[in-house]
């Protein structure tokens, strides 16, 4: 898999580059795009002509990436929420629009508090809070602090109960 996430690596492969990757390495078959830019997604389905599978891996384009032709969705949210990420991607494979938009809005508020707060120290304390202790992140990143404890123990129990919204 190509995975393309500049955030973490500080190198931004383009869509062309990427599915060149594709065609020309044999080992490589698919792509995960994680930039946070719905426009690759689309330049990856068209410069391929949809034949190749690409992922989102940028949480909070899950419903606009699967619109894009995404074959799945690379995310953590699933250790937290598994019911709703999969719940989303059913839907989305029934063709079912307005369910996925109520799934995916349900979620949006923790998609983007993970985004937002780190991945491994959110999702470590979100585990946490569920019951599982899993440890803290690895150094150099620090644990998730108490306001954010609070924040995300506030955010699940939203998305739980079916009260999350986003604002947009």
């Amino acid at each position: 898999m190509a995975y393309n996430n500049p955030a973490t690596s500080g190198i931004d492969m383009s869509p062309e580059l990427m599915i060149r990757m594709v065609r020309e390495i044999d080992n490589v078959c698919m792509i995960k795009e994680s930039s946070g830019d719905i426009q690759r997604m689309h330049r990856i389905h068209e410069l391929s002509g949809g034949t190749v599978p690409f992922f989102n891996g940028s949480n909070p384009l899950a419903l606009e990436a699967f619109a894009a032709g995404a074959t799945g969705w690379c995310t953590a949210a699933a250790c937290l929420i598994p019911e709703q990420t999969l719940s989303l991607y059913a839907a989305v494979r029934s063709g079912n629009l307005a369910a996925a938009r109520q799934t995916f809005y349900r979620q949006l508020p923790l998609l983007q508090f993970i985004l937002k707060g780190g991945l491994p120290k959110t999702v470590k304390a979100g585990l946490r809070l569920q019951g599982l202790d899993v440890g803290a992140p690895r150094h150099p990143v620090l644990p998730l602090d108490e306001a954010g404890c609070r924040a995300l123990a506030t955010i699940l129990g939203q998305v739980a109960s079916g009260e999350a919204r986003s604002a947009a």
